[in-house]
């Protein structure tokens, strides 16, 4: 036997792996935390745009009429005999109208007619010229207004009432136009003044003005 065989010869070892040693890691994924949330975040911001709409619907889009109104009234002039049956009237008001627009859009109104009533008869009548108002804005109209007693048939109250030194009148107007929302929405507005004054003979003066 040749001598190298005597030779101590290096020992293989054969190691077996199983097939587990082999595989690729398998990582599972864990569920998002942000993944959850986002049905709630969208449902919370459609919530929330829904409330705004509807502030903004009943707010911004729904029209109010103008408040119409006499805020001053003065005498001019007055002329008068209270000596039944010729008892006859000749008077001037000085009258100042308002107009408020509540709204979020500016308003525009038509020609109207003021008109001054004693006991339901028409004792005078001025026409009022048509303009705008500004969003949520106030507009005055100055008028002049005749009151004669031309048109009473029945001078015994006009008499009576002038020996009272007080004289009860009524002035009404209605107001109609358009208010623009957002440039886009128009609507059809009207407003109805109905005013109570009583004007004292003696000092030439208007009292007691209300407007409903």
């Amino acid at each position: 036997m040749p001598a190298e065989d005597h030779q101590a010869r290096p020992l293989k070892i054969h190691y077996q792996r199983g097939d587990e040693e082999f595989a690729a890691p398998v990582f599972k994924p864990r569920p998002s935390k942000r993944s959850n949330k986002c049905p709630v975040y969208v449902l919370a911001a459609v919530v929330a745009l829904s409330a705004v709409a509807l502030v903004f619907s009943l707010i911004v889009l729904r029209p109010n009429d103008p408040e119409f109104a006499l805020s001053e009234v003065s005498v001019k002039s007055l002329n008068y005999t209270n000596d039944y049956p010729s008892t006859w009237l000749d008077a001037t008001l000085a009258a100042r109208a308002t107009i408020g627009n509540t709204n979020f859009g500016w308003f525009e109104f038509e020609k109207s007619n003021l008109t001054v009533t004693y006991n339901g008869t028409v004792v005078g009548e001025e026409e009022l010229d048509g303009g705008t108002v500004g969003s949520r804005g106030t507009k005055y109209m100055d008028v002049t207004v005749g009151v004669r007693s031309s048109r009473i048939s029945d001078l015994r109250n006009l008499s009576s009432d002038m020996n009272d030194n007080v004289l009860e009148l009524t002035s009404s107007a209605q107001l109609r136009g358009r208010v623009h929302l957002i440039k886009i929405v128009k609507r059809r507005l009207t407003s109805v003044m109905n005013c109570t004054m009583s004007i004292d003979l003696s000092n030439r003066r208007v009292q007691n003005l209300i407007c409903t």
